[in-house]
């Protein structure tokens, strides 16, 4: 919810075009939720929330126009992994409608949001399957979305904001398992990069608040791994190439100043 939060402000607060349209979110916060931000303007306005706002938006932007591309050279399966709140799948651009769509999370997570959806009057396109998935116990085989999805085409995996939060062990379980999939396959994925724990740290940030991370990679250690995992090619968008594609003339969120989107093809 608080990552649905982010990004209602991002539609209240920052120019546009904006980095991400998502009008489901405003939604799902509530009426009370979007007066809370218009209200308390200024706690979205400071340099740590525009950065975080920035890295929201943009991770979700660069996965949907990267699932955009992949949709037309023929891949026609999508894996949203650790979903959260995510909305992509209930805003579908007409590009999409004919993808087969499903959303893994946590049975938690997921049920509430499912309650969440109905609540706003929102229903789940056809196209669309929810599956309950604990990544700490349960392996992310496309066998468990079978028969709604076809484990022998190659499929796009999106895996944003989750994978800090998982056991270094659980994220390698992951990589190996994605790169088990058709040739073709790939995986989109924000990671935590390595930092010092300052206070003011992201890292410090989320254990203070009851989220630590358990995993944080640079982009060499992250390389050697995908390699190792089975991957045969793999690119991040750097900051150079972030600004470059989405943040020229905006002066109202950050360009990233750190490469944390990286894409994984099988």
């Amino acid at each position: 919810m608080g990552v649905a939060v982010i990004r209602t402000a991002h539609q209240l607060l920052d120019d546009k075009p904006l980095l991400l349209e998502d009008p489901i979110s405003p939604l799902l916060i509530g009426d009370e939720g979007v007066r809370e931000i218009l209200d308390k303007a200024e706690k979205h306005s400071t340099t740590t929330a525009r950065g975080l706002r920035s890295h929201v938006a943009l991770r979700s932007r660069y996965t949907e126009d990267e699932l955009c591309l992949a949709s037309q050279s023929g891949i026609g399966q999508f894996v949203n992994l650790g979903a959260g709140y995510d909305t992509f799948a209930f805003r579908q651009p007409d590009w999409a409608l004919g993808l087969r769509i499903v959303e893994m999370d946590h049975p938690a997570t997921q049920s509430a949001k499912r309650d969440a959806i109905e609540k706003i009057g929102i229903q789940t396109p056809q196209n669309v399957a929810l599956i309950p998935l604990d990544l700490e116990k349960d392996t992310c085989s496309l066998a468990v979305a079978a028969p709604f999805l076809d484990p022998s085409l190659p499929t796009f995996v999106a895996c944003l904001g989750v994978l800090a939060y998982l056991r270094p062990e659980t994220v390698d379980g992951v990589f190996h398992s994605v790169a088990k999939m058709p040739k073709g396959s790939r995986l989109l994925f924000a990671f935590a990069p390595i930092e010092t724990n300052s206070p003011s740290c992201a890292a410090s940030r989320a254990a203070a608040q009851g989220e630590p991370w358990f995993t944080r990679l640079d982009v060499d250690e992250l390389k050697d791994k995908l390699v190792i995992s089975g991957f045969r090619v793999a690119t991040f968008l750097d900051p150079v190439q972030a600004n470059e594609r989405y943040y020229k003339g905006r002066h109202d969120l950050p360009a990233p100043r750190k490469t944390r989107l990286c894409q994984a093809v099988v």
